[in-house]
């Protein structure tokens, strides 16, 4: 299944078809509020990565968009293939609990992170994540300000500081880290 950057691959409420597996490209999973309508990125989906696994195992609709972010080329495993796989050989099951769990912890942690960090500290933070996921996809402040729950011009802003900071260059939609430990470091500190 080949996606072109902006398709949806399928969206909140659909019924679980399968387990998607990123052959190469990027997926975004969004959720769009209710009160704003702003798109909210919860997780991403990288070459090697699945999803659709956490609605096809708990047999509800999807609960969030997925959407190319760039040409993705996908391969789904029907639900039917899924289950019976799951049942033939129950140890596999031991390792989707594993990857439940961790995608559980990181979602907290993300939770914790927006709760308590102000935008600087969030942009530093979603760009070190953003680009250690894909280094080579051309983040747009859209994605990054989706990622961090903030608006694009408040991103732009903070992208600008930033950069004033040396801490970044930015060249048209190309952002360069040029100090990753000190854009990690913002995360300790209160802005």
């Amino acid at each position: 299944m080949n996606f072109r950057r902006g398709d949806w691959i399928y969206r909140v409420g659909d019924e679980p078809q399968g387990l998607y597996l990123v052959e190469s490209g990027l997926v975004g999973l969004v959720l769009i509020g209710a009160t704003s309508g702003k798109e909210h990125f919860l997780r991403f989906f990288k070459a090697g990565g699945f999803f659709g696994h956490r609605s096809l195992f708990a047999n509800e609709g999807y609960h969030g968009t997925t959407m190319a972010l760039q040409a993705t080329t996908l391969r789904m495993i029907p639900r039917g293939t899924v289950l019976q796989v799951l049942d033939r050989f129950p140890r596999m099951m031991k390792d989707v609990l594993v990857v439940l769990a961790m995608e559980l912890r990181r979602c907290e942690a993300q939770h914790v992170m927006i709760l308590e960090n102000q935008i600087l500290s969030r942009t530093a933070q979603a760009l070190v994540y953003l680009k250690d996921l894909h280094p080579e996809h051309r983040w747009t402040r859209q994605e990054i300000s989706n990622f961090c729950g903030s608006t694009v011009s408040t991103v732009i802003k903070a992208l600008a500081e930033l950069e004033s900071m040396g801490l970044i260059r930015q060249d048209g939609r190309a952002i360069e880290i040029l100090k990753r430990d000190e854009l990690i470091a913002l995360q300790d500190r209160d802005l």
